[in-house]
């Protein structure tokens, strides 16, 4: 088995702890909003809540880069996230928990568990839905249009030709 593929309830049952770093090429999900950027860092501990329920809390960081909607330009994104997963055995205790705490990030307990899936999906979730620049550079468009001479507004044209006009009939 890989060492992202695992028995996600014994590992939180033996209180666990797995730590690496993926690099975008090995999250291919992410192809279509992420640009580029360095290795994302996981780092993976299991534990019990409160109340004694199997917890995984995953932490995630890296500096990557995304497109700007506005420009069209890269920008950098800060990932740096921090969720705690409650695991279940069934769905249906997995729903009765969500509807009484809507704050709670819950999954099934699985032999099988795919933790770079949940790091994906993670990453997906974490980035924004249209980021923008807080001020974009100029593109080059732009530039090309504010370096084109302006034409003159017609109407001021007009106006000049009336005051031409004016001042021929009066002398």
């Amino acid at each position: 088995m890989s060492d992202l593929i695992f028995d996600n309830g014994e590992f939180a049952r033996l209180e666990k702890a797995r730590s690496g770093e993926l690099t975008l090429d090995k999250l291919p999900r992410l192809a279509s909003d992420v640009l580029g950027g360095g290795p994302v860092v996981f780092e993976l501990v299991g534990g019990s809540d409160r109340r004694r329920r199997y917890t995984l809390d995953l932490r995630l960081q890296g500096a990557l880069r995304i497109r700007c909607q506005r420009c069209l330009g890269e920008m950098p994104f800060d990932l740096d996230v921090a969720t705690r997963f409650t695991l279940f055995s069934d769905e249906a205790r997995l729903d009765a928990a969500e509807a009484e705490d809507e704050d709670i990030d819950g999954l099934l307990i699985e032999r099988e568990f795919d933790l770079k899936a949940l790091i994906e999906d993670e990453i997906l979730l974490t980035l924004p839905y249209a980021p923008v620049h807080e001020q974009c550079a100029p593109t080059a468009q732009a530039v090309e249009d504010a370096a084109k001479p302006q034409k003159p507004n017609p109407f001021a044209v007009l106006a000049g030709l009336k005051g031409r006009l004016k001042s021929d009939d009066g002398a």
